[in-house]
C-alpha cells in the first residue's frame, strides 16, 4: 500500500556478502546472533510499504551517522562500518579505501532510495512518516552505551523535532493496553530521519519502536510470544500515528 508511513527495517538481515567473508577476525556467527534484529522485517510487517537494508549491519549500519566524526559510536569502533565486535573486540581488517567503498556501496545507496521514498510522500501527501524498526537484548552489550539494570518489553524513541508527541503517547498507550512495559528514550533514544530534512522539515516524522528480544526470541528461534507481539504490531494504525 503506498500510503505516507515507511516502514524502515534497518538491522534484520544476516547477508554477508562473499567478498567480506574473509576480512572477519572474529566469530561471524556470534556476531551475528547479538547484533542482529532477528525477524524484526517479519514482526514490523504490514500493509504499508517497507525498506529493508539487505545485508547485515556488519557490513554497514546506516542507522549510524556517515561520519565518524558526527557518530557517538565511532568513538567505539562501531560507527557506519564497524571495526569492533558487541564485546569491542578486534571485528575486521580492511583494505585501502575499503571502509569508504563499503559506505558508498551500501550506505549511500541505502539513504538516497529512503530519500527518494520520503520525497515521494511529501509530494502525494504533504507528510512522511518514517517507522524506525528495532529489537534489543534484555541486558546490556559492552559495546552499548548508557546504564544498565531492567529494561522495558518496548522503547519508544522520539526526536525533539521530527516525533509528534501524540505520536509517541498513542504508541505507548498501545502496547500498555497489550500488557507490555514501555520505556520512553530508555535504553535507546532518537529516531532516524534522512540528513537532507534533518531538523528542516517539518512534514517529515519519525518515531523509532525498538522490542525487548525476549519477548519473542529462544535464542535465535521464534518463542511462543511472537505471535501476540506480531498481531500487536499488526493491530496499531500507523496512519492515525499523524
Amino acid at each position: 500500500m503506498f500510503s505516507h508511513v515507511i516502514m524502515h527495517v534497518p538491522h534484520s538481515s544476516v547477508f554477508i556478502p562473499p567478498e567480506y567473508e574473509k576480512s572477519f577476525l572474529t566469530d561471524v556467527g556470534e556476531e551475528l546472533s547479538y547484533m542482529t534484529d532477528w525477524y524484526t522485517d517479519e514482526l514490523f510487517s504490514s500493509r504499508h510499504e517497507s525498506l529493508v537494508f539487505p545485508v547485515s549491519r556488519l557490513i554497514c549500519d546506516v542507522e549510524r551517522f556517515r561520519r565518524d566524526s558526527d557518530e557517538i559510536m565511532a568513538e567505539r569502533g562501531m560507527g557506519a562500518v564497524y571495526e569492533k565486535g558487541h564485546r569491542l573486540q578486534k571485528l575486521r581488517r580492511f583494505g585501502e579505501n575499503e571502509k569508504e567503498e563499503i559506505l558508498e556501496k551500501y550506505y549511500d545507496a541505502h539513504h538516497r532510495t529512503l530519500e527518494e521514498k520520503v520525497r515521494q510522500r511529501l509530494e502525494a501527501f504533504g507528510k512522511c512518516l518514517i517507522i524506525d524498526c528495532h529489537s534489543f537484548y534484555p541486558e546490556a552489550l559492552p559495546y552499548e552505551l548508557g546504564e544498565g539494570g531492567e529494561r522495558p518489553d518496548i522503547c519508544i524513541g522520539t526526536d525533539p523535532f521530527h516525533t509528534p508527541e501524540s505520536a509517541a503517547k498513542r504508541l505507548e498507550a498501545h502496547f500498555r493496553k497489550a500488557g507490555y512495559s514501555v520505556g520512553r528514550n530508555s535504553p535507546f533514544s532518537g529516531a532516524l530521519v534522512p540528513m537532507c530534512f534533518y531538523g528542516k522539515d517539518s512534514g517529515v516524522s519519525s518515531v523509532m519502536v525498538e522490542l525487548n528480544k525476549k519477548l519473542y526470541l529462544n535464542g535465535e528461534k521464534k518463542s511462543g510470544g511472537f505471535e501476540k507481539l506480531r498481531n500487536t504490531l499488526r493491530a496499531i494504525d500507523w496512519l492515525k500515528l499523524i
